[in-house]
């Protein structure tokens, strides 16, 4: 099982402001634009590679996400169900350096959702050239949703997911690599975005993103540091221009044998919000709670 978050496309009407944010405080490269878009990259894109797509827009929306996967039987299957099941296939179009095929579908929620086939490239950047302090690749996205049970089974039969755990009934973590989760669905009275996260590559330059990223003058830190029970990862986690809430994180769950990290359910608790018990992050403000459940996305496909 392979498959990856490769890009994540915000679309509003503050996206030029997001842009600054991004690129300054966040500490992404401009790779190119057009058409009203900006597209971003992560320390280890390389050449025209990007994880980051803003879109200026009327509305606030999830423009649409994308995961790819290099492999072709893995393409070929989840295609093959995608058609079998009559999910809706909005074009054929791999819009990214490197993919050979690509398409986007409709999910069970009206979210637009790229899948693609994609050689990774031969090689990344030099470790000891890359930036300090900037996020190393896009690691996940958290989706609001109404029936999360349903959303859970549906990303797992038709893309090929699995569940790594659940935090009690409010959150599922499905993976598709040695991460511990790649999408993670939060319970909610509507579809919209809950946030995307960002890897660092150690400790120490987790500190100094976040301090660099505090004195932002454009976005707002909103909770943080501390350390989750699911996946055990540090993190913290900013409002950017947009009102979308983005984390950065590190020191999480690497799995490279399922049978290393069996299946389990942790009970909603203090702990398995923060394992340090809001000693730094202060715990969840009502501030962060609004945040993270957003309006109802403006950017859903009716599927009716």
């Amino acid at each position: 099982m392979q498959m990856t978050l490769h890009h994540v496309a915000l679309a509003s009407p503050k996206a030029p402001e997001a842009v600054d944010f991004y690129s300054t405080d966040w500490g992404l490269h401009e790779v190119g634009r057009e058409d009203g878009t900006v597209r971003l990259g992560a320390s280890r894109d390389v050449g025209e590679d990007y994880s980051l797509v803003l879109v200026i827009s009327e509305k606030k929306a999830v423009d649409h996400f994308c995961l790819v996967t290099p492999e072709r039987e893995r393409f070929d299957e989840v295609r093959a169900r995608i058609e079998e099941r009559g999910v809706p296939i909005l074009e054929d179009i791999p819009c990214c350096p490197g993919m050979t095929e690509g398409f986007h579908f409709v999910d069970l929620e009206g979210r637009r959702v790229e899948f693609a086939l994609r050689t990774p490239p031969a090689e990344g950047p030099d470790p000891a050239e890359l930036p300090d302090a900037v996020p190393a690749f896009l690691a996940h996205i958290v989706l609001n949703s109404g029936n999360i049970e349903k959303a859970t089974e549906w990303y797992c039969d038709i893309l090929g997911f699995a569940v790594r755990e659940w935090r009690a009934q409010d959150m599922s973590f499905l993976y598709s690599n040695r991460d511990h989760h790649t999408v993670a669905f939060n319970r909610a009275p509507h579809p919209s975005l809950n946030h995307v996260a960002w890897e660092m590559p150690e400790l120490n330059q987790f500190f100094r993103h976040i301090g660099r990223a505090s004195r932002t003058k454009t976005g707002e830190k909103l909770y943080g540091p501390g350390r989750h029970g699911p996946g055990d990862y540090i993190f913290c986690y900013f409002l950017d221009p947009m009102e979308f809430i983005c984390e950065c994180e590190t020191d999480g769950v690497k799995v490279d044998d399922p049978a290393d990290f069996p299946f389990r359910v942790l009970e909603y608790s203090k702990e398995s919000l923060d394992q340090w018990m809001g000693v730094l992050s202060g715990g969840k403000s009502p501030r962060f709670r609004e945040a993270a459940l957003g309006r109802p996305d403006e950017g859903l496909i009716p599927t009716d």
